[in-house]
């Protein structure tokens, strides 16, 4: 029997630390390459493409928006390599790859099994033309073999929201490493002493809600004045400028670190004592994982799938938008060690019995070889 061609279609690949991104390229490297042999195909080249090599063929189709004169190219690129490559399964990610390859197979002559992905809840405000996406997907969801979501409640939304029966959408969640060791300690905890980190690994965008991080650090620092605590913002965004000057108008800016991208986000992870993400809107946080892998206890809105990992064995949730309730959750672990301890061992016990990368590629392998066998081209 041959190889499996397995196709992955998103938009770009612009760094590989963001949560999706990430996730594929890991997905790509551990693929058993005896079994299986995968393609990236990328809507456009992003900058980072062109310094670093990916673990497989790639290819870029030079999508430059749905009303470009090169629409009609792009869309016969994909069918081609469809077909010249012999792909057996595409899966892709992101809303505008989805339609991108929904136009190939339906103006096409590939034969192909179609998997989309669902990593959040919802494509959100911007642009404009996702609410035009959002009328058109449970049409568009008629010509896909299956749906993956990363966790329950992102896949009880797509049910709900894109019309789509149960018995095609299946829940693979998220992979994440546990360290195998202590990395070396970044500087901003050799040169600023404290004796309680609180961190945040998010992008800085609107839905992330730093804003309500900072206000709830602030907050903090009024409730227990006897904690020496710090906090750290791992992550790049748009609004960063902002948000720093919202901490220097919130009294906080000596406490709060802004460190941007980081490479290797574990060696921060280890020095926390307790990880946040306060996120207006998520499906099955990447962070999270990565907190929990670090084991340390979690502090998170009671949104998407961040309910499916935290509970109160191994956390606390709170409302989105409420930065009182997520101030009183860090004081509550913030003056009560043993908690945070037992929290944290119960978090790293979370990760090795259920979300390990080799759970996660035993599904997906099954899920290709099931979906293949099933929906022979």
């Amino acid at each position: 029997m041959g190889k499996l061609k397995i196709a992955y279609l998103i938009d770009t690949i612009s760094c590989d630390t963001a949560g999706t991104q990430k996730q594929l390229l890991e997905i790509v490297s551990r693929l058993d390459k005896d079994r299986f042999e995968p393609f990236v195909i990328c809507l456009w080249e992003s900058p980072w493409m062109k310094q670093h090599e990916l673990p497989c063929q790639s290819f870029v189709l030079e999508f430059a928006g749905f009303l470009k004169p090169n629409i009609l190219r792009v869309v016969r690129r994909l069918d081609c390599l469809i077909r010249d490559l012999r792909i057996d399964l595409l899966q892709t990610f992101f809303v505008e790859s989805l339609f991108i390859a929904y136009l190939a197979i339906v103006f096409g002559d590939s034969k192909v099994v179609m998997i989309s992905s669902r990593r959040d809840m919802g494509l959100g405000s911007e642009p404009w033309y996702h609410r035009c996406f959002d009328l058109l997907l449970p049409i568009v969801n008629r010509r896909f073999d299956g749906i993956v979501a990363n966790g329950t409640n992102v896949m009880q939304y797509v049910k709900a929201k894109e019309k789509v029966p149960l018995h095609k959408i299946r829940v693979i969640r998220n992979g994440v490493s546990v360290p195998e060791r202590l990395d070396p300690e970044p500087d901003i905890f050799s040169f600023n002493k404290a004796d309680f980190w609180i961190g945040v690994t998010a992008s800085l965008t609107p839905v992330k809600r730093i804003d309500v991080f900072l206000r709830a650090i602030a907050r903090l620092k009024l409730i227990q004045e006897g904690i020496d605590f710090r906090a750290v913002v791992i992550g790049a965004g748009p609004e960063r400028e902002r948000l720093q000057a919202e901490a220097e108008a919130l009294g906080v800016g000596h406490l709060v670190y802004f460190v941007g991208e980081v490479h290797n986000v574990n060696a921060y992870l280890q020095r926390l004592n307790i990880g946040v993400l306060c996120s207006d809107r998520e499906g099955f946080s990447n962070s999270v994982l990565e907190y929990m892998a670090c084991a340390l206890p979690v502090v998170a809105t009671s949104v998407g799938g961040n309910t499916e990992l935290v509970d109160d064995t191994n956390g606390i949730c709170v409302p989105s938008g409420d930065p009182d309730a997520l101030a009183e959750a860090m004081r509550r672990l913030a003056v009560d060690r043993s908690l945070r301890d037992d929290m944290g061992k119960r978090s790293l016990e979370k990760i090795r019995n259920s979300h390990s990368w080799e759970r996660s590629i035993t599904e997906w392998k099954t899920y290709y070889e099931e979906m293949i066998g099933a929906h022979p081209c």
